[in-house]
């Protein structure tokens, strides 16, 4: 009999612990436009506003895998681990002038460019949702940024129609290898079931600090896009 009642309390126990799930896993994706949002520290203004004109949205893309805790039914803390891309893109630019086209170029040199940077972290975001009904929410939270590389794509355009890309280190500064962000977003479990959820939501990311310990035209990183995943 003993022997029979404990093995009830042990199989409540069990059940109880099913029932009240606390801890979530998952991995989510973060497909984004991300770009440097410039800051001044002390330039010349004109200056400023060139790379303003000059520079546009880089495509991105970012990834991490998480552990979730229940505080309860409205209130998800959670940690993650992963990687992050971002940076920013120049539109296409001339680099003949003068004449040109009227005048044929040395061939050998391009008429045109445009330059691609990276920027390759390590990301740990932490976070806080909140459940708003059964299946939207709303994230915030922040992200712990470790600067791994920094790499610039260059495209080359010549006279004669064709291109040539070529991918360097970037060593245009002095890179901070620690930053962290601000995040905020608002989602929707769009599948809801007991052991999954697949979910989605518009997100943003804007870094804290500059990129640059010391660029006179520093650059807070910005990124806007649709973080999607699976949680179990």
């Amino acid at each position: 009999m003993k022997k029979t009642t404990t093995f009830i309390l042990l199989l409540f126990c069990l059940t109880t612990f099913a029932q009240e799930k606390k801890f979530d896993f998952g991995f989510s994706v973060f497909p984004n436009f991300s770009l440097g949002v410039i800051s001044n520290n002390g330039g010349f203004s004109p200056g400023e506003e060139a790379y303003k004109k000059m520079e546009t949205w880089k495509p991105s893309i970012s990834g991490n895998i998480f552990v979730s805790y229940n505080l309860n039914e409205k209130s998800i803390l959670g940690i993650g681990l992963g990687y992050q891309n971002n940076g920013e893109r120049t539109h296409k630019m001339d680099l003949v002038f003068g004449n040109y086209p009227y005048t044929i170029p040395d061939p050998s040199l391009p008429t045109h460019g445009k330059f691609v940077y990276n920027h390759h972290n390590i990301e740990i975001p932490i976070f806080y949702q909140r459940m708003i009904g059964n299946r939207f929410y709303a994230i915030a939270g922040t992200s712990i940024i470790l600067n791994i590389s920094n790499t610039v794509t260059s495209h080359k355009y010549f006279a004669n129609g064709s291109e040539s890309i070529s991918t360097s280190e970037d060593e245009s500064t002095n890179f901070r290898r620690f930053n962290f962000t601000g995040n905020i977003g608002f989602g929707l479990n769009y599948l809801n079931k007991e052991k999954v959820k697949l979910f989605v939501h518009p997100y943003l990311q804007l870094g804290v600090l500059g990129i640059s310990k010391s660029a006179v035209f520093n650059r807070n990183i910005l990124s806007f896009g649709i973080s999607t995943g699976i949680k179990f």
